[in-house]
């Protein structure tokens, strides 16, 4: 059995029940909407399909034109949703068959030229309006319209003008303008030509700042950083499982869709846990609206949340006792582990997913084998590309370097076709995140790997893979150079576990589970799972596995724990994803 705030519990679950998708931003309110094809694939039954997730006024007609497929075949891949009888619902994932319509090298050049120097230009442009009245914001996984708005100091109403916004609802990632001048936005109409979906390199994600304000050593006493860290968090065994979430539901204002998801997932661990004879004592805090209450660090075993660095710290300033704050989503918040005893980062870094895809391609190397690292000119290193190159550096693995840039596009065919011939295997690194340069250099690869007929190994991290889409990577060529990925998050939807999850979420909440969602249920069951077997004491309890991530803790020297377990993920030829087992 578990507890909760009754009145709390009652309005997040009404909303949750309502808004756990958001409705996708169109240009005109009562415009049709476009079908956009998919690129998730998932496999079922041996057979390839597409993952689509329905959108709000889509018909079953529209989506077998925008797949190429007929209804019979959609009717057939979801038998058992009853699509005749029933019809759409808001949410629904439906499979789409997959037609493999390969593409040959010439006709993807064809199709592809140009689209690499088009984005870049989107990019600059972007750089060069930062100073015209306005800086660029990107939106987080747990933001919405009345946080953002919140932490500018802006109103919601000028925000959404000069964006070009028909609703409040945002998008994971969504690059909006902020502006400087709130009340000149207030009643003035959008910008013509809006370019607010530009997805931001390196120079525009730099607008946005975190407030943290102070630093974590400020947090944490010194008589803390002299205690031994295996004696901090004393072990208490009790049936009892003492668990908050203080998370940024922001209720009062119609509720973070994103923040829904994840509570309705832990809300779906609690019950499943409570069934096993778990005894949960669930609080839950909404940090939008309220203080976390001082009582609530003594109760408490461990404290899933707050999200934002600054909140964080807050939490770390109030907190006396020997309670575990986790950070379950920003990867960011590793720096405040470095050196506080009592925070748990559960997203893996950036530099531990390197470093996993360093060791990975030691691993798979084999004689014969040659590893070509591709590094971008003519531009400012970023973080990211610079630990990929010490990294590497430091790896003792013997690497020939290709360098280029957008604006020469397929002038390097040929200095690539060098680089890439070998006996074996080729086993490839993209040092950079700057996606116009990533995208031209997957799609160089694909273009020499199919004409050349070379065996290609393409090694990346979490970071590759967010660059998919229909305006981004084709996934489609992904496969076809054998990419191999490591990142924090990756589900495998053909499992008993994740479809036992999905099947008992839709009978719940009458929708699909969201990534949010999953999350939610694998934090909720590794701390339940902790408090019960371990109280406090955490150190040293090794690896868990769950729907979507996992967990492996290792103890900073003067700080806290950081989560050092990664997904390793295949994308076969055969248009197949498979997880690698370590």
């Amino acid at each position: 059995m578990y507890r909760l705030k009754t009145a709390i519990y009652a309005a997040i679950l009404a909303i949750a029940s309502v808004s756990l998708f958001p409705t996708a931003v169109c240009a005109q309110e009562y415009s049709n909407p476009v079908v956009k094809v998919s690129q998730e694939k998932v496999r079922s039954g041996g057979k390839l399909y597409y993952s689509h997730i329905v959108e709000e006024r889509q018909t079953l007609f529209s989506i077998s034109k925008a797949y190429g497929v007929s209804l019979e075949e959609i009717y057939s891949a979801n038998s058992g949703l009853n699509l005749e009888k029933e019809g759409l619902k808001k949410g629904q994932i439906l499979l789409i068959p997959f037609k493999d319509g390969k593409v040959s090298p010439t006709e993807a050049q064809g199709q592809e030229e140009g689209k690499g120097k088009e984005e870049d230009a989107g990019v600059s442009k972007a750089k060069q309006k930062a100073d015209e009245g306005y800086i660029f914001h990107k939106v987080k996984w747990y933001e919405d319209l009345e946080s953002i708005s919140s932490k500018y100091n802006v109103s919601k109403r000028s925000i959404m003008n000069i964006n070009n916004l028909s609703s409040e609802k945002l998008q994971r990632k969504q690059m909006l303008k902020i502006p400087k001048d709130s009340q000149a936005w207030e009643y003035k109409s959008p910008e013509p030509g809006s370019d607010t979906a530009l997805e931001s390199g390196k120079g525009i994600a730099e607008a946005e700042k975190e407030d943290d304000g102070k630093t974590a050593e400020d947090a944490v006493s010194e008589k803390d950083k002299e205690e031994d860290p295996g004696t901090l968090f004393p072990s208490r065994k009790s049936n009892d499982v003492n668990i908050a979430l203080a998370l940024p539901f922001n209720v009062r204002k119609g509720g973070n869709s994103q923040m829904m998801d994840f509570y309705s997932g832990a809300l779906m661990a609690a019950r499943d846990l409570g069934k096993k004879g778990y005894r949960i004592n669930l609080d839950v805090v909404d940090v939008v609206s309220e203080a976390m209450p001082d009582n609530l660090f003594e109760k408490s075993d461990y404290i899933i949340g707050p999200v934002s660095n600054a909140d964080i710290m807050k939490a770390v300033s109030k907190c006396k006792s020997r309670t575990w704050i986790v950070s379950p989503l920003d990867p960011k918040a590793e720096s405040i582990a470095d050196t506080v005893k009592n925070v748990i980062q559960t997203p893996t870094s950036v530099g531990t997913q390197i470093s996993d895809m360093i060791h990975w391609i030691r691993d798979d190397f084999r004689n014969g084998d040659k590893c070509l690292l591709i590094k971008q000119t003519g531009s400012n290193q970023s973080i990211y590309s610079s630990t990929v190159l010490k990294a590497m550096e430091a790896s003792g693995i013997h690497y020939s370097t290709l360098s280029f840039n957008v604006l020469e596009g397929r002038s390097i065919m040929d200095a690539m076709k060098r680089e890439m011939k070998a006996q074996g295997a080729v086993r490839i690194v993209i040092a950079s995140d700057n996606r116009p340069f990533v995208m031209e250099a997957v799609r160089n690869i694909f273009l020499v790997s199919s004409s050349e007929k070379i065996d290609v190994q393409l090694y990346g991290t979490a970071k590759l893979r967010s660059f998919e889409g229909s305006d981004g990577i084709d996934v489609a060529q992904l496969h076809a150079v054998n990419t191999h990925i490591t990142g924090t998050y990756y589900i495998d939807y053909d499992s008993k576990e994740a479809k036992d999850f999905i099947h008992e979420y839709r009978a719940v909440f009458n929708t699909e589970p969201s990534l949010s969602a999953f999350q939610g249920f694998d934090l909720m069951c590794f701390f339940a799972k902790a408090s019960r077997e371990y109280g406090r004491n955490i150190r040293g309890c090794g690896r868990i596995c769950g729907l979507q991530s996992d967990l492996d803790l290792v103890n900073k020297p003067d700080g806290g724990l950081v989560n050092k377990a990664v997904r390793r993920v295949v994308y076969s030829p055969d248009y197949t994803i498979r997880i690698v087992d370590r």
